[in-house]
């Protein structure tokens, strides 16, 4: 299943992304700052298509520490951002 890039950009920067310094006229960078300092980054690409595919989604996921299937949890919004947050730190990436 594809996401919908709008509704992924809208819905991480509600789960404490911001929009980075780093910006490019192809990809919108976006960066996890917890407790003020930078955790990690991801991007989304402006691309032609609506909906990011398969591929990027995993690349995303990725970039953002998650499993596939929770990554898409967080785009979608079952994963809150306390629960994210509670990951990262599981994983001690934060």
């Amino acid at each position: 299943m594809a996401l919908d890039r709008k509704k992924a950009y809208r819905n991480l920067k509600k789960k404490g992304f911001a929009d980075s310094e780093n910006r490019s006229g192809d990809h919108l960078y976006l960066d996890f700052i917890h407790e003020g300092k930078f955790a990690l980054y991801t991007k989304i690409s402006h691309g032609s298509s609506k909906d990011i595919g398969k591929s990027l989604t995993a690349q995303m996921a990725i970039q953002c520490k998650l499993s596939i299937i929770d990554f898409k949890d967080l785009v979608n919004c079952p994963l809150s951002k306390e629960s994210y947050i509670k990951i990262l730190k599981e994983n001690k990436v934060i």
